[in-house]
Formats: structure tokens, sequence, C-alpha cells
């Protein structure tokens, strides 16, 4: 999935079992220069990086307003995104970045070389919701979503499965030269479904708090539209966010009335967290002399909690 959410997205695979990838990229043809006598042939990416065509990017990128290069930066990126050009999409990047989980960029990077070739199809849409240019810096606020298609399946089921994302984040961008690179990344809220089998068909609603105090209590639920006449068992746990992942194993209890719920209390270690939520479908089959249980459809759903800690250098008379 995106890079800014890769970590859950790699979470959920290790739960299935798998690694994870990206997809892979074009670079973006700038625009034809009036001033150049030069012709781009669309179909003929791989051989518009030129001294000429860089020549025609660096006078494109003088003329045009901070907002109109941000929003060209962010179709390079989802570009890159969906064609797994992890090369191009490192030069957005700046090498001092970091977001608030923690992640610099070498980690970042290592996450999207360790997801290989776990999913297909995706296509990302980002829709940038505001720009705010301050001279060489800017915040752009954006929501991201993501569907693909796994490309193994999962041990018992026959099919690949469907992820599927929904994202909030802040950019931070600082200008290096003539070029944008992201400098921070503040993930504000994140829902990442993975589904195989029947549960494909299944909708999911958790409920969750989005930012908690650390050391505190909150409750998770599930909603869940189910297939009729199947026994659902579910487990509920919270995942800090660290590299590499730690996973914590529960215990699956049944599914009544189409909905669960846990109360968890949130990490004390300075990390983020997910809520995630593991649930199996299952039939019965009745044979002559046995009634045989078979899994029909499996889902991993996760949400991101914001983890917030005191300030222990306050001092109050």
């Amino acid at each position: 999935m995106n890079k800014r959410n890769l970590l859950s997205v790699i979470t959920l695979m290790t739960l299935c079992g798998f690694n994870i990838p990206m997809s892979e990229a074009a670079p973006i043809i700038p625009q034809k220069d009036t001033d150049i006598n030069v012709s781009v042939i669309a179909d003929d990416i791989e051989n518009t990086q030129t001294d000429i065509i860089n020549r025609v990017t660096f006078r494109d990128k003088l003329k045009k307003s901070p907002e109109a290069q941000i929003n060209s930066f962010f179709k390079k990126y989802d570009k890159y995104s969906t064609q797994n050009n992890t090369e191009k999409l490192k030069n957005l990047y700046s090498d001092s970045y970091i977001n608030n989980d923690g992640f610099n960029k070498e980690i970042v990077f290592k996450m999207m070389d360790t997801a290989a070739d776990a999913y297909k199809n995706v296509k990302y849409t980002t829709n940038i919701q505001n720009i705010s240019v301050t001279g060489n810096t800017a915040i752009v606020k954006i929501h991201e979503t993501a569907i693909g298609e796994t490309t193994k399946p999962i041990e018992k089921l026959n099919g690949t499965g469907n992820i599927k994302s929904d994202i909030y984040y802040i950019d931070y961008l600082r200008k290096e030269g003539i070029d944008w690179k992201i400098t921070n990344s503040i993930i504000l809220s994140e829902k990442v479904e993975l589904t195989y089998g029947e549960a494909k068909n299944s909708t999911f609603e958790i409920n969750t708090p989005e930012c908690i105090t650390a050391g505190t209590d909150y409750e998770v639920s599930v909603n869940a539209k189910l297939p009729s006449e199947s026994f659902v068992v579910a487990s509920i746990v919270n995942e800090p966010i660290t590299y590499p992942q730690v996973q914590k194993k529960d215990v699956f209890h049944a599914v009544k009335n189409d909905s669960i719920a846990r109360i968890i209390k949130s990490n004390t270690d300075g990390n983020n967290e997910y809520a995630t939520v593991s649930l199996a479908i299952t039939r019965a089959q009745v044979e002559p002399s046995s009634v045989i249980i078979n899994m029909t459809g499996m889902a991993f759903i996760m949400q991101r909690i914001n983890v917030l800690s005191e300030n222990k250098n306050i001092k109050t008379e």
C-alpha cells in the first residue's frame, strides 16, 4: 500500500504469512518548453531523461506557483506509488525524513524493499485538502485511499484477497534547490482492511478512538455484516507500531449478533499503536457420521491509534 501506511499493511500480511510490496512507475514527462524545439513521445517514457528535458523541467518549475508545483509533486507521488518505482519515490523524500512513528527514510524504504510481490493492481487516489506555503516550506493535508489485490491466497482458502486502505495525513515539505522534498509526515488516522473468501462480500465498521493518552483504557468494537448461516470467531488486540513489528497473539471468541468488543489499555512505551481485529468465517459441513467445520473467509482490520504521553518536564508552582 501507500508508503506512509506500509507498516500496517506489512502487519496484516504478516498475520497471513506474507511479505508486502509496492508497484512500478515511469517518470513524469515535463511539458514542452516554447523556447526550445523539443517534442516528447508519450509512449517512449524511458527515453525522456535527457539534458534538454531536464532544462525544460527546470524552467517549468520556475514558472509555476508553489501550490502548482506541490500539486504536480503529488501527482508524481501517486504515479510512482502505483507503478512501484521506489527509486523515483526516494527522490521525493529528504534524507532527513522522519514520521510520527519515529521511522526515518532508511527504515521506510527498507520496509518497501521487503514488500516485494504480495499484491497487484493497486490504485492510489490522493486528494489534497489544503496547502499552506511559507517561503521554502509547505504544509499539505491529504486524504488518500488505495485498493488492490493480493498475489497469493491465504492457507485453506481459494483465491486471492482484497486490500484497501483509507488514510488522512499531513506532509511537511521543504524546498531543496528547485525541488520540493517531504521532510516529515504525521498520520492522523488510518484504516486498513484485508479480506479473503466470503469476507470479501462483508462490511466491517471498527469503532475506537483515533487518539488516546498513554496507559489509559479504551474500547475497540467491531460491527460486521456477515454471511448468514455462518459461525464467526474473532480476536481483538493492540499492537504498538515498531520496527520490526511485534505481533500479539490472542484467543478467538465467538461473534454474537454480528458484533464484538474489548477493553484495551494503551501502551506506555512512547509508541503509537494499531487496534487489530482478526476474524474467521466458518461453515458446518454435515457428513453421515460427523460434522466438519470449514473456514470460508477471513478478514483483518486495523485502525491506527495515536498515543500521547504526558510531558514530564512541565513544572508548576
